[in-house]
């Protein structure tokens, strides 16, 4: 049995600008000039073997069974409510939309807005009155790698909480400690 997962990530950019033509009402995508190509990156994120079972994303399927949960998971799992989908749900209250109750070091976060009209708000300072300074739109998503060897100041899978800035939205999630 291996010691420890692997997340493997990457990102692809393509910096374009839109233009509104004057006599159509439309519109038209142009690459910027600057920086003149592509940008992106690959990534691997090693994580503990021992996460919270086999179901250590919010994604469950309609047909998944208790028996199948880990206590823990079913533990941080009550504080979401979840569409047949898998989704959570996510409303402008941010104290009830931690992400994880475990204080281990953070190895991996991906969250993407499956929602239609709202944003995500995220926040990564551990307080639910805290400043949630990324912004994930309808479609869009974030991912990032923990680090544990920075000492004070780690970032912990408990600091993650969510809301939407309207109404609600919903969110699949990836969290995973070292």
């Amino acid at each position: 049995m291996p010691n420890a997962r692997r997340v493997i990530f990457s990102t692809y950019v393509v910096p374009t600008f839109s233009i509104e033509m004057e006599e159509t009402g439309m519109t038209q995508t142009e690459f910027q000039t600057s920086p003149g190509k592509t940008l992106g990156g690959k990534g691997t994120a090693t994580i503990n073997a021992t996460q919270w079972g086999d179901s250590w994303t919010s994604m469950e399927r309609p047909e998944q069974k208790w028996e199948d949960l880990d206590s823990k998971w079913e533990d941080g799992n009550s504080l979401w409510n979840v569409n047949l989908s898998g989704e959570a749900i996510i409303t402008t209250t941010g104290a009830s939309h931690q992400l994880s109750s475990d204080s281990s070091d953070l190895a991996f976060l991906y969250i993407k807005n499956t929602g239609a009209d709202n944003n995500c708000l995220v926040s990564l300072q551990g307080e639910v009155s805290a400043k949630y300074l990324i912004t994930i739109p309808p479609g869009g998503s974030v991912h990032l790698r923990g680090d544990a060897t920075i000492g004070d100041g780690v970032l912990d899978c408990n600091d993650v909480y969510v809301k939407s800035n309207t109404s609600t939205t919903t969110i699949e999630f990836i969290i995973a400690k070292e």
